[in-house]
């Protein structure tokens, strides 16, 4: 009898601590590791190896389970048979399925999904030990995985990241303006500057031999602090500051005070524009297509307002999105010239 309750108990602990290393492994998140790395850079790296090539500990889990099963099962059934005879065979198989699945598979597996920040620390020597003692084993299972060819797949950690910031909109850890700045700056490589610049349509430019005091009255009406010069045929020449004409002394003409400007693809990316501005200390810049046409301007503001998703307006702004301002006046254009 007593080697009957041994049989039973060894074989269902040894499967709750399979089970409770299975579930606490898989649970560890990439984010746990990475906060690791400055934490404790020990447990790092250790929880680092075994993610990465998790189909070892996994086999050695599986297989020192599946021992335990089976060993148990059979032991079981022997003593069964011996102590009360081949009539109680079935009782005791249906008793010790029902022990086996409540307390080697579905507590444990529970506990390790559960609390596996504080399991976490003693995985990796535990695992380690399986390792090495069930080699052969785990040996067999890698050359099944190559026959088979099995690959793991690279997760996409922009759409993981973005797909946690919904959880946590759901869970009111983040408000909705955080969910869609993190959204958004995930995606700003995918945005063109073509999508988030000012059209020309609605661009206000300087000419180089525009008088100064000319251009002064002009910007005294106007909301902007930067203006583009351009020539005739709407080259790019520079800039102009709206602070500057408060210094002009003996400058003439707008050309005399303008300042050198940045030209860009109309096809880059809102990305790469934010890193280009930030390290060349600029704020505008103006876009061209391939053929060399002027498409209109982007500022550093553009940028900054497809991240947070709403538009920046200060007491002179009177038009809150002028894309949307140049679309309308197009539509409003052609329906006019349509009507004529």
């Amino acid at each position: 009898m007593s080697l009957l309750i041994a049989f039973a108990v060894l074989s269902i602990a040894v499967s709750f601590i399979c089970s409770i290393l299975e579930a606490a492994l898989l649970s560890v998140t990439p984010s746990y590791i990475a906060q690791q790395k400055i934490q404790n850079p020990i447990l790092y790296q250790k929880l680092k190896v075994l993610k990465d090539k998790i189909d070892q500990p996994l086999a050695a889990i599986l297989t020192l389970n599946t021992v335990a099963h089976t060993v148990g099962a059979t032991g079981v059934g022997a003593q069964v048979t011996l102590v009360f005879g081949d009539g109680y065979l079935g009782i005791a198989s249906a008793v010790m399925t029902l022990l086996i699945l409540v307390l080697s598979e579905i507590i444990p597996k529970t506990i390790g999904a559960r609390y596996w920040p504080a399991l976490a620390p003693i995985l990796p020597v535990t695992l380690k030990i399986m390792i090495t003692v069930l080699r052969p084993f785990i040996w067999l299972s890698d050359q099944l995985m190559k026959l088979f060819g099995g690959t793991s797949h690279e997760p996409d950690l922009r759409q993981e990241i973005k797909a946690l910031t919904v959880l946590g909109r759901e869970m009111n850890k983040l408000d909705e303006d955080e969910q869609r700045v993190i959204a958004n700056i995930l995606d700003l490589h995918d945005f063109k500057v073509r999508d988030i610049m000012t059209p020309r349509t609605v661009c206000e430019s300087a000419s180089p031999d525009e008088p100064l005091a000319d251009f002064t009255e002009r910007v005294k009406v106007g909301q902007f602090s930067r203006y583009p010069v351009l020539d005739n045929d709407e080259s790019p020449l520079g800039i102009v500051f709206r602070y500057d004409l408060l210094n002009i002394t003996d400058q003439q003409v707008v050309a005399d005070i303008m300042k050198p400007v940045k030209v860009i693809s109309d096809k880059m990316n809102a990305e790469h524009l934010m890193t280009q501005l930030m390290h060349e200390r600029q704020h505008m810049c103006l876009v061209y297509d391939e053929y060399g046409s002027w498409l209109g301007l982007v500022t550093m503001e553009d940028v900054i307002e497809t991240i947070i998703g709403q538009p920046i307006m200060d007491e002179t702004d009177d038009i809150p999105n002028m894309r949307r301002f140049a679309k309308r006046r197009w539509e409003h254009r052609l329906k006019n010239l349509s009507d004529d």
